[in-house]
């Protein structure tokens, strides 16, 4: 990852002038960041972050993996951090400040995300997503030489890069209006391609918007990689969108044949300008004619008859892999990352990623540390606990707890709210229906009336002794109810008169009321009939 954010001409250019940093320097540079910045070495905290290892170096920049710390879960983290010598620079902080805003702006699945802009002591330090995989500049470069990808996956990487792009350019302020961000750094190195497959533009450092902090481009003065630099930008005419999509040209050009269009360094410049450079067919007679005409329409030196927006070419791009048949997913792109990854890349890689992974007992043990409480603190309505009253909250809590016996009236509670040896009071809510007092709740006490002559339920309450104190939190203890064999009497009104609910004053009721009634159809007819 190579979120460096530093100008042209400054120590992240090669001697070549290729404005790209190679693999020697770069780790080289991270060898030396111990020197260079001794508050910035492995271990050191950084916020509320712990540095891991260095990932590149910048000329005013540098770039580790972190992890956040003191939360449970965390994600490894790129940390941007300022070089001291360049803290003190206001013009400096503003231009990190600018892209921490303008990286903030935008969300899509194509663009660095960034989580957090801070300070720790006079250190300037910016948050971003870590991206496990490499660089399109890794992809293609070994050593002094760039090898070309497959035609269909540089389309797919150039697409993926373009919808981010176009993201960036359709950003919108607080205020709703656009924010007019014009990358100005679209090259390989700030092309992440993850080992899933999965392609980021990143580095927002020398973008230009609206409303920025730092100081405008000065005349004769040149941001950007030399390679890839629009020629209105070096003739001074001022850039918009469409010099992003110029550079993204150049980095089809580079991924698909291994060359760059104009060459490296200063002496690009005039190339440029002029416009002459070798079109693809002329380097590789197989080249995609369809590709070709799509690179050589990104290239024009107006920017007139080039794509208008990012989005433009990206569907461009979406209709020639439709119309070749050359469905590119990213698997097929993932393929690619892991093939061509450098040995110390991996390592780097897999280092960070298992310096990331969590220990999940020693989580499990920090987060359940913190969720113990004493069991009177979190009550339930099956624990038995009751919430004790405002005076009694600071006495000490019983040590054991007095279960209460099968002989005690089930009508019988406790009153929490009476002085400690005071002699319980009964309470005896009633029961509306035989069917509430069958089906008691845990809120609720429970009366049952058994019928007259059948054997009681529970004995009286006993009173409660005086002298022995019984806490306000006991609970009420398990109380075996009997309930009646047989359903209450029933009250019968008819003229029959009152009877009992048993069969065997039914039976001759029943009987009598037939003989009533046949006597009475009998009497009946011989008078009436």
């Amino acid at each position: 990852m190579d979120n460096t954010g530093a100008k042209a001409g400054s120590p992240r250019e090669d001697s070549r002038g290729t404005g790209e940093v190679s693999a020697v320097e770069s780790r080289l540079r991270a060898s030396d960041m111990e020197d260079a910045a001794p508050r910035a070495i492995a271990g050191k905290r950084i916020g509320r972050y712990r540095l891991l290892f260095p990932i590149a170096s910048g000329g005013m920049a540098q770039v580790w993996a972190g992890k956040a710390e003191g939360g449970g879960l965390a994600r490894t983290v790129a940390i941007k951090l300022v070089r001291p010598e360049y803290s003190a620079d206001d013009e400096y902080s503003r231009m990190f400040i600018d892209e921490a805003m303008i990286a903030s702006s935008i969300h899509h699945p194509n663009v660095c995300e960034i989580h957090e802009l801070g300070r720790d002591g006079d250190l300037l330090f910016m948050v971003l997503e870590w991206i496990a995989g490499d660089s399109l500049s890794g992809l293609v470069q070994r050593g002094n030489e760039l090898r070309p990808l497959p035609e269909d996956v540089a389309a797919r990487i150039a697409a993926d890069a373009c919808g981010g792009l176009h993201a960036a350019h359709e950003a919108l302020g607080q205020d709703g209006r656009p924010l007019g961000i014009v990358h100005r750094d679209v090259s390989p190195p700030n092309i992440l391609v993850s080992m899933h497959g999965h392609v980021k533009v990143s580095d927002f450092g020398i973008a230009k918007a609206r409303d920025q902090l730092h100081s405008r481009t000065r005349t004769g003065e040149i941001k950007g990689k030399f390679a890839y630099i629009p020629p209105e930008q070096i003739l001074g005419k001022g850039v918009d969108r469409r010099a992003d999509v110029y550079a993204m040209g150049c980095v089809l050009y580079v991924a698909s044949l291994g060359l760059r269009p104009f060459g490296s360094g200063a002496g690009a410049l005039g190339k440029i300008v002029r416009g002459k450079y070798r079109f693809p067919h002329e380097l590789r007679a197989d080249y995609p004619e369809g590709l070709e005409a799509i690179v050589v329409k990104a290239l024009a030196a107006d920017p007139n008859k080039r794509y208008q927006s990012a989005d433009e070419m990206r569907l461009a791009l979406e209709e020639w892999l439709l119309a070749t048949g050359r469905i590119v997913v990213h698997g097929d792109v993932a393929r690619i990352v892991r093939e061509r990854m450098s040995p110390d890349r991996r390592r780097l890689v897999d280092a960070i990623q298992s310096a990331g992974r969590a220990i999940p007992e020693a989580i499990a043990q920090q987060l359940l540390s913190l969720s113990i409480q004493k069991k009177e603190d979190t009550p339930t309505a099956t624990s038995g606990l009751i919430v004790p009253p405002p005076g009694l909250r600071n006495k000490e809590a019983p040590k054991s707890v007095i279960p209460r016996k099968a002989s005690e009236s089930d009508s019988t509670q406790i009153d929490p709210n009476r002085a400690l040896g005071a002699p319980a009071q009964p309470v005896k809510p009633a029961v509306s229906s035989p069917v509430a007092a069958a089906a008691p709740s845990a809120a609720s006490v429970v009366t049952v009336r058994p019928r007259a002559g059948a054997a009681s339920v529970a004995a009286a309450p006993k009173a409660v002794p005086a002298e022995k104190d019984v806490a306000p939190m006991t609970p009420v203890g398990n109380v075996r109810l009997t309930f009646p064999s047989k359903p209450p009497e029933a009250e019968l009104t008819s003229w029959v008169g009152p009877l009992r609910s048993s069969s065997r004053y039914w039976v001759p009721a029943a009987l009598a009321a037939v003989a009533a009634a046949l006597a009475a159809a009998g009497l009946y007819r011989f008078f009436g009939g």
